[in-house]
């Protein structure tokens, strides 16, 4: 079974990409505070998706509980994230990385959920 840091790492990457790219094609000069979201949303599906496939296996009822607790984990931790940021950057700042970090939120949503449903339809059937 492999882990989820090879995958993660790659999507993180081809975010970062798009990113850059979308910055640029909006006119939006690229700040180190855009990254901060792209490695808070790494690490923190990197960290829920390893603590969500341990249970997969063994316990397939714990695993249902860890995925519904990941996804409103993430979603509460993101918004006061989301808050944080968006109170300390300059308001010109605010609203295209308000906007990146959504985006960037429901890309990270649909590549975890994506992951898992695939991980469970290819496990063996008892």
């Amino acid at each position: 079974m492999r882990g989820p840091l090879i995958p993660t790492l790659l999507f993180s990457g081809g975010c970062a990409v798009v990113l850059l790219v979308g910055l640029r094609a909006f006119g939006v000069a690229f700040e180190p505070i855009h990254a901060v979201p792209l490695a808070y949303l790494s690490i923190l599906s990197f960290l829920s998706l390893q603590w969500q496939e341990r249970a997969m296996v063994t316990d397939p009822k714990g695993f249902v509980r860890r995925f519904m607790t990941g996804l409103v984990g993430k979603m509460l931790f993101s918004m006061i994230v989301l808050l944080v940021l968006v109170l300390l950057v300059p308001r010109p700042q605010a609203i295209p990385l308000a906007l990146s970090f959504g985006l960037l939120y429901l890309a990270f949503l649909v590549f975890t959920s994506v992951r898992l449903t695939g991980r469970v339809r290819n496990l063996p059937r008892a």
